[in-house]
């Protein structure tokens, strides 16, 4: 998983039309303008305060949720209005006179949170500082929220993770992955990184129920909230028994998994309306700044308020699904209530190969979003085998996946197994060379359409007795090699707590590379991705995605200085340069298709085999008596 443009803020109706195209344009991203007629200025709203009429030292108060589910209020006095504050939009400074606050300072969590003065809404808390000895903060004006409530609902227009991977036909240096980070690329750790004096958008607080400290820490980095203990909930639709009738002031929570293991950031809710009170509007700043999203809503109980010196923080947990996170804007979140989100589930076991190892189980459904489900599923994956096998030890782990998936071709399920090593304990960067993993990514995020995932089953068995090898070096038998010689390789396989030992195999140099040079690569089979045909739909990804080297196996490849061509019958590789050049030219947008002609080996090993090392060689001329 790469970058992904959706971490973009995307601010409407407060730029002039043709100045936001062109950044929609260079940004690569879906933008929402708006119309003169819509831009223009408008009365206030019944109830609402304009920006001109709030003035410094006006009393007021604000309503949140500090503990349970009913909100409570707390005194606020208006400090001055900062113009401008983001582009197009100006920040209202507050300081809280509630003694429940002198202490915690304005709160992670209360992002959000109406603001009254004179009875009427100027505003939701939005804005603090870090380490800040008084609880002064800054409000997003009502005005500003109020247009992004406006915005429709658009689930055919989604952030993608941007991510095109060389399976869909590419060089063959790209097609192994070398220097390719395994990981999907970073979130930023928390808008307002630590030791920025400045007012930053507040802290969400991301709660994390039944999730060990270094799964908590590697999703705090990948999703860029601050992690709070949490628990389960948020896996199940409200019934008449527990809808939610939502009023300024209430919690609410982002459910990106819900169930018997949850991760849901939190805020508050500013505004209702609507003609049956389905339209929400909440945090006062985006959650990423995605612009049209479809992620599942859910109220919340809050626990309790955890003070800081940092940056204190509600700590809560999910109740039950109420509708749909639908906008992610600069000035606030949109929530429909009558709009239900998809949500794929999800089931979890984690397995031992050894007698007296409990089974565990976990039920869950996962939001759908190309950049985030990936990481998602497989963190359920890493907070199992952190519970259930944490041991800072050698082990390895088969991992079971039926993925089931619908495209225009129909609906099918995909049975994948993977075996990962792990030398010294569970970590998160194996995982996401799992085939069930990528598979995910590609169903959401391909070239072709966009399928949908019906469900997954995952399963993880932990085993303690298999050995994980790491190729550390190559060795070339002789260096004297012709066109059709047999390379010796003498291969280095180290372990930490063991003897190294070396593994011989012979490649076979091809007939027409006189006077040329090759590189001869070596790696594990989890390291190297076999080259396929021209993909020409989804499904087609699909199974590529799926053919593999085994886990236990080294794959030794020759690459040839000359080029093939990827085509619907496979690989040709015996075309001369003039032709591939006019099959592809250099104008041509299929450029990627070509390939590098490549001999493979594949040698069965006891390990698990990771890691990978190269080699150049110079072939010399033919032999005489040839």
């Amino acid at each position: 998983m790469t970058s992904s443009s959706h971490l973009t803020s995307r601010r409407p109706a407060l730029a002039t039309v043709a100045g936001l195209s062109m950044l929609c344009a260079f940004a690569f991203v879906t933008c929402e303008v708006a119309t003169p007629a819509t831009a223009t200025a408008r009365p206030p709203a019944p109830g609402i305060m304009p920006i001109e009429d709030v003035k410094p030292g006006m009393k007021g108060h604000a309503v949140t949720v500090f503990s349970g589910t009913d909100p409570d209020r707390f005194e606020v006095e208006i400090v001055d209005v900062i113009h401008n504050f983001n582009p197009g939009q100006p920040a209202i400074l507050f300081r809280a006179l509630d003694p429940r606050l002198q202490h915690s300072g304005i709160v992670g969590g209360m992002s959000g949170s109406p603001v009254y003065v004179g009875g009427k809404m100027i505003g939701a808390v939005a804005f603090g500082w870090r380490f800040n000895k008084d609880p002064l903060g800054g409000l997003t004006p009502i005005e500003n929220m109020l247009e992004i409530g406006e915005l429709p609902h658009r689930p055919e227009v989604q952030p993608v993770a941007m991510g095109r991977e060389a399976r869909e036909g590419g060089r063959v240096d790209s097609m192994l992955q070398l220097g390719a980070s395994p990981l999907p690329a970073r979130r930023p750790l928390e808008r307002g990184a630590a030791g920025n004096i400045g007012m930053t958008p507040l802290a969400v607080p991301m709660s994390l129920g039944g999730f060990g400290p270094r799964t908590t820490l590697h999703l705090a980095e990948q999703l860029g909230f601050t992690p709070v203990a949490g628990g389960r909930g948020g896996g199940k639709m409200a019934d008449a028994s527990t809808r939610k009738n939502f009023q300024p002031g209430d919690a609410v929570a982002v459910v990106l998994v819900g169930g018997d293991t949850a991760i849901a950031p939190s805020g508050t809710v500013t505004w209702v309306g609507g003609r049956k009170n389905e339209r929400v509007l909440a945090f006062g700043h985006p959650l990423y700044g995605a612009g049209p999203s479809n992620l599942p809503m859910a109220d919340a109980k809050v626990h309790t308020i955890v003070s800081s010196v940092d940056r204190s923080m509600k700590l809560s947990s999910p109740v039950a699904i109420q509708g749909t996170l639908i906008q992610d804007r600069q000035p606030a979140i949109s929530l429909r209530t009558d709009i239900v989100a998809p949500k794929i589930p999800v089931t979890t076991t984690i397995r031992g190969a050894e007698e007296g190892f409990e089974t565990r189980t976990s039920k869950t459904v996962v939001a759908v979003d190309p950049a985030l489900t990936p990481t998602l599923v497989a963190s359920l994956l890493m907070g199992g085998l952190e519970e259930a096998a944490g041991d800072q030890v050698e082990l390895t782990t088969t991992l079971r996946h039926e993925v089931t998936i619908e495209t225009s071709n129909g609906i099918r399920t995909i049975s994948l197994e993977d075996e990962l090593g792990f030398p010294a304990g569970i970590v998160p960067a194996p995982f996401y060379r799992a085939t069930a993993l990528q598979v995910i990514a590609k169903i959401l995020d391909n070239r072709f359409e966009r399928g949908r995932i019906i469900s997954v089953n995952q399963e993880a068995v932990v085993n303690y007795g298999v050995k994980v090898r790491r190729v550390a070096e190559i060795r070339l038998g002789s260096g004297d090699l012709r066109p059709g010689d047999l390379a010796r390789l003498d291969i280095r396989l180290v372990h930490e707590r063991q003897p190294d030992s070396w593994v011989h195999l012979d490649v076979r140099i091809p007939d027409d590379v006189a006077g040329e040079k090759l590189a001869i690569h070596v790696a594990g089979g989890l390291s190297v991705t076999p080259q396929t045909q021209l993909i020409g739909d989804v499904d087609e990804l699909i199974d590529s995605l799926t053919s593999t080297y085994p886990a236990r196996a080294l794959v030794a490849s020759v690459f040839s200085p000359q080029e093939g061509l990827a085509t619907k019958q496979g690989i040709i590789d015996d075309l001369p340069p003039s032709l591939l050049e006019s099959l592809d030219p250099l104008s041509n947008s299929n450029r990627a298709l070509r390939v590098k002609r490549a001999v493979h080996r594949v040698v069965q090993t006891p390990n698990l085999v990771y890691g990978e090392q190269s080699l150049t060689v110079e072939i010399g001329r033919r032999r005489i008596s040839e």
